[in-house]
C-alpha cells in the first residue's frame, strides 16, 4: 500500500513508528502531513533506497525490518525525550541545527541538548568526530568546559549539525551515558517499564543527578530525592505525583518549557507513551 501526504489511520501510524527507528522523532498521530513526508525523505537517504516523497511498500518493509536503535528506552522512549529537547524535527532545522547558547550557566549546545560545558576535547571528539568536519571539531573544542555566552554561540552560528548527525549522537553516546548516570542514583530503573525509564532519563538528561539543594528555603532537588525514596521502597506509582510537584520550581510563563516537561514526564509515568502519541 503506497502511503503519501494526506494520508491518514493506522497504516500511517506504522510508518511513523518504524521511522522514528531512525530517529525522525515523529509524533504517532496517523497524519501523513510535511512532517512525516520530509522523514521519509530522510529515511531514504539513510537507508540508501533512492525515490519519492511517498513510502511504497519496499520502503515500508525495509523499515519494519530495522531493529530498535535504542531498546532500554525503545524508539518511543528516544523520540519523547528528543522532542522535550528540540519540539520537533522542523524546529530542529529551524533553531537547533547550528549551536546555541540556551542561557543560563550552560555552555554552548549542539545537536540533541549536547552541552559543551560539561565535555572535554576528548570526549567531544569521540562523539562527533564521525559527524563533523575536522576544522568544526577544532572551533567547537575551544568552548570545551566553558560557560556559554551569546557571543561564544554567534562565533559558531555557521557551524552546520545535520539532523541525522543529532540523533546518531543522541542515540550512541549521549542516551546510553545518561542511562548509566540515572541508574547509579535510581538502581531500581532496569525494574521499571521502557515508558517509565524514559520519563526518569528525561529528568536526568535535563537536570542532571545531584539531589542536594544548593537552596535550603528553595528544596531544589527535594523532588528528585523523594523519588529515589520511592523506588527503593518500590512505590513506584506514587513517582507521577513528584514529577508534577517539581514543576513548581520554574515560571510557567517565562519557563513553560520546562513546566510542560515535567508534566509530561508525568503524564509518561502515569499513562505510557501511546497517551503522548509516541507508540
Amino acid at each position: 500500500m503506497l502511503l503519501k501526504r494526506g494520508d491518514s489511520g493506522e497504516s500511517v501510524k506504522a510508518l511513523q513508528r518504524n521511522l522514528n527507528k531512525v530517529g525522525s522523532i515523529l509524533l504517532v498521530d496517523g497524519d501523513s502531513g510535511p512532517g512525516t513526508r520530509d522523514a521519509v525523505v530522510d529515511a531514504r537517504v539513510t537507508l540508501n533506497q533512492p525515490g519519492p516523497a511517498e513510502a511504497d511498500d519496499a520502503f515500508q518493509a525495509a523499515l519494519a525490518a530495522l531493529s530498535d536503535p535504542f531498546p532500554s528506552l525503545s524508539s518511543a522512549g528516544v523520540t519523547f525525550i528528543a522532542r522535550a529537547e528540540v519540539s520537533s524535527p522542523g524546529e530542529y532545522r529551524h533553531q537547533y541545527s547550528h549551536p546555541i547558547w540556551p542561557g543560563g550557566e550552560s555552555g554552548v549546545t549542539i545537536g540533541i541538548g549536547y552541552d559543551l560545558r560539561f565535555v572535554d576535547e576528548p570526549a567531544l571528539r569521540a562523539d562527533w568526530g564521525v559527524h563533523l568536519a575536522p576544522g568544526s571539531l577544532v572551533r567547537l573544542a575551544k568552548v570545551a568546559r566553558l560557560e556559554g555566552t551569546a557571543a561564544l554561540a554567534t562565533d559558531m552560528r555557521d557551524i552546520d549539525i545535520p539532523l541525522a548527525a543529532a540523533v546518531g549522537v543522541f542515540v550512541a553516546r549521549s542516551l546510553p551515558q545518561t542511562l548509566a548516570l540515572t541508574r547509579a542514583i535510581y538502581p531500581r530503573i532496569d525494574a521499571l517499564p521502557a515508558s517509565r525509564r524514559a520519563a526518569l532519563v528525561s529528568l536526568v538528561y535535563n537536570r542532571g543527578t545531584r539531589l542536594s539543594d544548593r537552596d535550603a528555603a528553595r528544596q531544589e532537588r527535594r523532588e528528585m530525592r523523594e523519588i529515589q525514596t520511592l523506588l527503593t521502597a518500590n512505590d513506584p506509582d506514587a513517582v507521577a505525583e513528584q514529577l508534577d510537584a517539581m514543576s513548581r520550581l520554574w515560571d510557567p510563563q517565562t519557563q513553560r518549557g520546562l513546566v510542560l516537561r515535567r508534566h509530561s514526564e508525568a503524564k509518561l509515568w502515569r499513562a505510557g507513551f501511546a497517551a503522548l502519541q509516541l507508540d
